[in-house]
This record gives C-alpha cells, structure tokens and sequence, in this order.
C-alpha cells in the first residue's frame, strides 16, 4: 500500500466516525480549532496530517485515537 492510499483510508475512516457520531465537519473544527481546509483535507486524504492533529481530531469526536487506525491495509 502506498503512502497516498494509506492516508486516504485513514481520512475515509475520519470521516465515517464522524459522521457516525452526527458531527458536522464543522463542529468538529470549531471545537477542535481546526479549519475547514484543513478537516476536508484530512478526510480527502490529500495531507499528511500530524499526530498532535489527530489527537484532536479523535477527542472532539470522542473516541481514542487508535480508532482512526482501525481499518484494513490490505485491502485493495
């Protein structure tokens, strides 16, 4: 898998705990003092977002952050 495929998985799966949850991407930016830019380009997969992002990612929308990695790398 690739790096590019990896952070895609990550974002689609960001975004499906979020929605999940009924957070709008905008709650979770306000409260994680995010921008949109940067919430939509998580979940696009198109930036190597950093831990410390993702640390705030996953308390605002309530889940520990080894959720967001809880996906298969070996799908295809």
């Amino acid at each position: 898998m690739t790096k590019k495929e990896c952070l895609r998985r990550l974002g689609a799966n960001i975004r499906r705990i979020r929605e999940s949850k009924g957070l709008s991407q905008d709650k979770v930016c306000l409260e994680g003092g995010l921008s949109r830019a940067t919430m939509s380009r998580i979940e696009s997969g198109s930036v190597d977002v950093q831990a410390w992002t993702l640390f705030r990612v996953a308390d605002t929308i309530g889940v520990p952050i080894k959720k967001l990695f809880e996906f298969d790398l070996s799908k295809e």
